[in-house]
């Protein structure tokens, strides 16, 4: 497997991809015990169904996350359309991201190679959140309850934060999200389940916001030979 080029961020913006609606936005139900995977056989296999990347701070050259993305085989298929014998470009990017973002069925992973507190966390979900809003992407009414209600969310989270090898995994399906967090020993974490349409609907559109520091590397990652 060829080396996968590193995006270089800025010291804030890794926090951002892991934020956004990894908690519900209403009453949550029980998941199920078997946790999402990134080879689900619901997904797509095989070039343009998997983005990769791997975040980093700029200064000091630190690998700080992985972040995976995998889509179901209808949009897989669209992408290969679109995309299938051409080169990533700016133009292309903009036809991508919505196929993106509208994938019925997806799985979105975060693994974490550095220790983050939950108060910095949520202050760049809170930054992140305004962006997806000012994009169009997300409604103020939206902005405002999840920013509202992260210290409820994620208070199991409180004391311990996120910790080197914590995988956070969002689960999209055409009508539910589940969030789940899972150490790097396997305990789980955090698991929910949301049914609300809105919170499943934000998960993939912060991914790939025009202007945010994830989409170009991620959607560039469909290019790339694996």
């Amino acid at each position: 497997m060829p080396d996968r080029k590193p995006h270089m961020l800025g010291t804030h913006a890794w926090f951002l991809v892991a934020a956004l609606v990894a908690a519900p936005l209403g009453a949550g139900s029980q998941a199920e015990p078997a946790l999402p995977s990134l080879d689900s056989t619901d997904l797509g296999q095989g070039r343009f169904s998997l983005m990769h990347t791997m975040l980093q701070k700029t200064f000091l050259r630190i690998n700080v996350a992985t972040v995976d993305v995998r889509v179901d085989r209808p949009t897989q298929s669209r992408l290969v359309e679109l995309a299938g014998g051409k080169t990533y470009s700016d133009t292309l990017a903009q036809q991508l991201a919505p196929v993106a973002m509208a994938a019925g069925r997806a799985v979105v992973q975060m693994q974490f190679r550095h220790d983050v507190s939950l108060d910095r966390w949520m202050g760049v979900v809170r930054d992140y959140l305004g962006q997806a809003r000012a994009a169009g992407l997300v409604a103020r009414d939206l902005e405002q309850r999840v920013s509202q209600a992260l210290p409820q969310w994620f208070a199991s989270l409180r004391e311990r934060g996120y910790q080197k090898g914590d995988r956070l995994i969002y689960a999209l399906t055409p009508d539910a999200l589940r969030t789940v967090v899972v150490s790097a020993g396997g305990q789980v974490l955090l698991d929910r389940v949301e049914r609300e349409q809105g919170a499943r609907s934000v998960v993939l559109a912060t991914y790939f916001v025009p202007g945010g520091e994830l989409r170009e590397p991620l959607l560039r990652s469909l290019f790339q030979t694996r």
